[in-house]
């Protein structure tokens, strides 16, 4: 069996990973599973995400959240303020 990276090393174990993004291992695991986690590769019985891949898809991350990037662009400013919508008259009877 192989020991986890140590703090000099250019990789993240899942714990290493989960401690990093403030989740647990199991969330971790999943996202790997869909998919939606940094590109990662399996050493032993562990699985190591390279620091490189896993800032690249922060920066991804960051990048495709529009809360992020609010009011940088028109695209992601605020709508302007509508008009008030006139107010109907009653019908007389």
């Amino acid at each position: 069996m192989t020991s986890p990276p140590s703090e000099n090393s250019p990789h993240l174990n899942v714990e290493q990973l989960a401690e990093r993004w403030q989740t647990t291992k199991a969330a971790i695991y999943i996202a790997r599973h869909r998919g939606k986690a940094p590109a990662a590769f399996k050493r032993g019985g562990n699985v190591l995400f390279p620091i490189a891949e896993v800032e690249r898809y922060e920066a991804a991350q960051m990048a495709g959240d529009r809360l992020s990037h609010r009011g940088t662009t028109a695209e992601h400013r605020p709508p302007e303020a509508q008009r008030p919508r006139h107010r109907r008259k009653p019908a007389a009877a």
